[in-house]
């Protein structure tokens, strides 16, 4: 079987071969066998096999906590063609295998225990109906994923299902999370924020192979802008996205190359390109983008940092 979208790396799942009748939801610290999921959406980056780390705190409680079993599912969609000759959609997933087990030995204190997988641990034994998975990671799309469910079993025997799960997402290179290293805002012509306007981190969402999302802008982190990371690795912002203008704010998008009037006071010459940081993979992005209103123009100069789980 073909996997017609691309894997988009956000989740990797747990799922044990186990019936979860005599499991649990929801656990307490005090009843034993729950643990703190520290990483819950990754990225894996078609391309770079791995490996790849996740981990968790497990706290003991009065029952202890002996082993942990982490189970993955594979979801992604086909492309299904009608009666009529139009295509649809349809989600799918595979069948859910174990993928590690974490041994627990000192029951005696909580722990915090990492795991690692690659590309070949997240698809050994998985299979959408009866077909393996393909081997090659340039076969799936971004947005597919893995979800990892996490199991605990007490010393008492007892097993309880944790409420939160990791997802593993096939991306692009410059997918995921970044902190705000710098930035400017100008309105109409006026600085008003030279970086207090930012949040902390902003997640930038693989679409295709060179265009992603990102969400937020500055202040405002309900607004998405689109943009393009070309081979040469310059930035580009399309005006409009999938035949809809982009709006931000309730004003039109504007950037560098098509509006560079409007971008007076933010140097388009130096901005608008990828830093790669081939060693520790902490690549920075270079942006100047804006939204022009009735009264003028809304300019913005941002550096952000790729966080490396």
């Amino acid at each position: 079987m073909k996997i017609i979208k691309i894997l988009t790396f956000a989740i990797f799942s747990l799922v044990l071969s186990i019936s979860c009748d005599d499991s649990e939801s929801v656990v307490t610290g005090v009843e034993g066998g729950l643990i703190e999921v520290n990483n819950p959406s990754l990225n894996y980056v078609v391309g770079n096999p791995g490996p790849y780390t996740a981990s968790a705190q497990i706290y003991q409680g009065t029952v202890k906590t002996t082993k942990v079993e982490i189970v993955k599912t594979f979801h992604t969609t086909i492309s299904v063609l009608n009666q009529d000759e139009s295509v649809t959609t349809e989600a799918v997933q595979s069948n859910s295998v174990t993928m590690a087990t974490i041994n627990v030995d000192d029951l005696t204190k909580d722990s915090y225990k990492s795991f690692s997988f690659t590309f070949d641990d997240l698809i050994d034994g998985l299979t959408i109906d009866g077909a393996s998975l393909p081997t090659s990671d340039t076969d799936y799309l971004i947005g597919d994923y893995w979800e990892l469910k996490y199991f605990t079993t007490k010393e008492d025997g007892s097993v309880v299902q944790q409420n939160k799960t990791t997802k593993v997402t096939v991306a692009t290179r410059y997918a995921g999370r970044y902190r705000f290293v710098e930035g400017f805002y100008y309105r109409i012509g006026v600085l008003t924020s030279s970086g207090d306007y930012w949040e902390p981190e902003y997640l930038i969402e693989s679409i295709d192979a060179k265009t992603y999302k990102l969400n937020g802008v500055s202040a405002w982190t309900d607004q998405t802008v689109y943009f393009q990371i070309q081979d040469n690795g310059s930035i580009t912002y399309p005006l409009k996205w999938n035949g809809v203008d982009q709006i931000v704010n309730g004003g039109a998008l504007i950037n560098c190359a098509d509006n560079l009037a409007d971008l007076s006071n933010v140097n388009c010459a130096t901005s608008n390109y990828v830093v790669k940081d081939d060693v520790n993979n902490k690549d920075r992005l270079i942006m100047s983008f804006g939204y022009k209103l009735a009264d003028g123009s809304r300019e913005f100069y941002q550096v952000f940092e790729k966080i490396v789980e």
